[in-house]
């Protein structure tokens, strides 16, 4: 069947403001179905299709508990507290408070002045009357008593009498006790004075943080023990730290190291000893994320390691910070509660990996599948500008249609867009220095600049197919030749056509593949071989066991080959070199075949139609040139203006098939039955020679 209608183009759109998951409805419901159950999951899909930004576009102004995780000392250990939004604040803010309230100052007031003075006068009476009675005894005796640096002395004429040496010593200890006592004293009247100060301020913090009432009898018993020792509170040692408040709770951290993913505690040098305190507590995504969401790339979490220890996490239920060496001094943490649902975003390959994990599973049951593909409708398009002019891009509708075909040419197929809108970005960010707003002209000249970026191969491969150095007709007939069509794999696919020759003989061996001897042909390919084998064996069943040695290859073709789109091409070579009939070069031929003789779809069918369409113009159009593809394909037939019109004009042809033999008249200019004859004539005689019945 002769293809005309070829028009495909997208008619002039207006952008319309695009919902986040436009065209991708089925990773919508999953997602939401994720924050129905407050599961864990993970966003799957090819690179480019803007999996992340959809999910922190869709997260954008959702409201999330905001909890606030306060770790409060106690002791040598420090533990979590998650208090309501606000409530974490207002408690590190009352314990601030209340250590203001410790200062030198307390102990300057009038009232506590004048009781300690009259403390240390007493004690200093008796302390006085002990002296004075030392010293008379001592008078007795001929000695005098002194008093310097901390000490009592007896000095006098001749050795000191053991009863006045006694006497002293006795002196001595009542002095100290009466000391000691004093400072007892003194600070259980300090440590009562501060207590009168901040005992209130105390209870009032616990009647309104029950939840932290440990920890603030803790702080105010240090407190009030430093008060009564007259010394400076460790407050570094005794103040909490307030490691989450506010912020949106949608966090996206790319860069997930163990220590960026869990928080971790850093320490410092002081005089040689290596210590650390909670103000030194660093939070990490997990805990910066509590009671919202937190996103991460999927293949940066296995690289940095993270891996095994989010698994924990996620199992336990709890984000414990990563903790200093050993030997540095300071307080050991208790894991806080996990509270954020965490979502992995990454490409097939790496999820797929992940997924061969039985407990990834459990904890991520959630998956979000992105199509790589979205239907073509008025409403995607317009969405499609939409989501372009949201990213700073001025559009016509001329341009959105513009686009939305190059969507359709990278998809592959006229009723789909290809979903990697980011790359569409990209070429549009380009298209605006052709013009702004962006229409249909300058869209095709970015197009146009891409291609010539990666056209060198191209460029030097038509040269040398001008030159002769590549053997390719294009134009006459050949026998056991035909041109196949491949694509060149790169950054811009690109089809090209390739010469297939065959050569037949009296033998046993079959179908042989040159390519497949070499180790050029890979699995798929062979399998294209062996079904080729299968169609000739089913189509001359009468003939009995084929008695035929044909050897086929791909000429100039030093690559690897793979997949079976070269199949009909093959049969083609085949049944022109055993029938001894002539191919027309001027056809082209794509498309796999089935063992029964129905002509299969092939994958980038319209790279390869302008590829033959580039070596025809290149070497000139004669008018008859043209691509016979398979009739599944003709929804995928994309192809530029200039193709389509040359097709239009007659300067170029496209034959859809269904059938083997539909191609087999196309390019032997014979009937089907007249050919299949002709082959088992051969056949039967390469049979007789075989048998040993005729000579050659």
């Amino acid at each position: 069947m002769r293809v005309q209608r070829l028009r495909w183009f997208t008619p002039p759109t207006a952008p319309k403001p695009a919902p986040a998951f436009f065209g991708q409805e089925r990773a919508l419901k999953a997602l939401e179905a994720a924050f129905r159950h407050g599961g864990h999951g993970y966003l799957v899909g090819p690179s480019g299709l803007g999996k992340r930004k959809r999910l922190l576009a869709y997260l954008q102004g959702r409201a999330f508990p905001k909890e606030e995780l306060v770790y409060l000392p106690l002791g040598e250990e420090a533990f979590p507290l998650l208090l309501p939004e606000g409530k974490g604040r207002a408690l590190v803010e009352g314990v601030e408070a209340l250590m203001a309230e410790f200062t030198p100052a307390l102990f300057r007031e009038k009232g506590f002045l004048y009781a300690k003075n009259l403390v240390e006068s007493r004690y200093e009476k008796e302390a006085e009357a002990l002296l004075e009675a030392l010293a008379e005894e001592a008078k007795g005796h001929g000695f005098t008593l002194a008093e310097g640096e901390g000490e009592l002395r007896l000095s006098g004429k001749g050795p000191l009498p053991p009863e006045l040496s006694a006497r002293l010593e006795e002196t001595v200890l009542a002095y100290l006790d009466l000391r000691q006592r004093a400072q007892a004293e003194v600070a259980a009247l300090r440590r009562g004075f501060a207590e009168r100060f901040l005992l209130p301020k105390a209870e009032s913090l616990k009647a309104q943080f029950p939840e932290a009432g440990p920890y603030l009898d803790y702080l105010l018993e240090n407190l009030l023990r430093a008060a009564a020792l007259e010394e400076e509170p460790a407050l570094e040692a005794l103040f909490p730290k307030l490691l989450v408040a506010g912020g949106t709770r949608v966090v996206h951290e790319p860069n997930p190291t163990p220590e960026r993913l869990f928080g971790h505690l850093e320490y410092e040098a002081r005089e040689g000893v290596l210590s650390t305190h909670l103000g030194l507590l660093r939070p990490g995504a997990l805990a910066l994320a509590t009671g919202g969401v937190l996103v991460l790339e999927a293949h940066r979490v296995l690289e940095l390691g993270s891996y095994p220890l989010l698994k924990r996490a996620l199992a336990t239920g709890e984000v414990e910070p990563l903790t200093p060496r050993p030997e540095v001094r300071g307080p050991r943490l208790k894991p806080a509660p996990l509270k954020a649902q965490v979502f992995l975003v990454g490409p097939p390959e790496v999820l797929a990996l992940l997924e061969e994990d039985e407990e990834f599973l459990e904890l991520f049951p959630f998956r979000v599948e992105f199509s790589p593909e979205i239907p073509y409708t008025e409403e995607n398009v317009a969405y499609l500008g939409g989501f372009l002019e949201a990213e700073g891009v001025a559009l016509t509708p001329e341009g959105v249609a513009a686009l939305a075909d190059e969507a359709r040419r990278l998809a592959g197929h006229r009723d789909r867009l290809d979903a990697r809108l980011y790359r569409l970005l990209d070429l549009a960010k380009e298209a605006v220095a052709y013009g702004s707003p962006l229409d249909r002209k300058a869209v095709e000249r970015a197009v146009l600049a891409r291609e010539e970026r990666f056209g060198l191969e191209e460029e030097l491969y038509l040269e040398e197919l001008k030159e002769g150095v590549v053997a390719l007709e294009v134009r006459g007939e050949r026998v056991g030749e035909v041109n196949g069509l491949v694509v060149v794999e790169g950054p811009l696919p690109a089809g090209r056509p390739v010469r297939i020759t065959a050569q037949a003989g009296p033998g046993r061996e079959g179908i042989l593949s040159i390519d497949r001897e070499v180790g050029l042909g890979g699995q798929v390919f062979h399998k294209a071989v062996l079904t080729l084998a299968g169609y000739l064996r089913g189509t001359y069943a009468q003939v009995g066991a084929l008695s035929a040695t044909v050897s086929l290859v791909f000429e100039q073709s030093y690559g690897g080959l793979e997949g079976d789109s070269a199949g009909l091409a093959e049969l083609l070579a085949v049944l022109s070199a055993l029938a001894g009939l002539p191919l027309r070069q001027d056809l082209a031929v794509t498309g796999a075949v089935d063992q029964t003789g129905r002509v299969l779809a092939v994958g980038r069918v319209a790279e390869k139609v302008e590829g033959f369409y580039r070596v025809c113009r290149t070497l000139g159009l004669t008018g008859t040139q043209g691509v016979v593809l398979p009739k599944a394909n003709l929804p995928h037939l994309t192809l530029k203006e200039e193709v389509v019109r040359a097709v239009e004009e007659g300067a170029f042809h496209l034959y859809a098939v269904e059938e083997v033999d539909e191609a087999v008249e196309l390019l032997f200019g014979r009937k089907a039955y007249w050919v299949h004859e002709r082959v088992r004539e051969v056949l039967e005689h390469f049979q007789k020679l075989e048998n040993g019945e005729e000579k050659a």
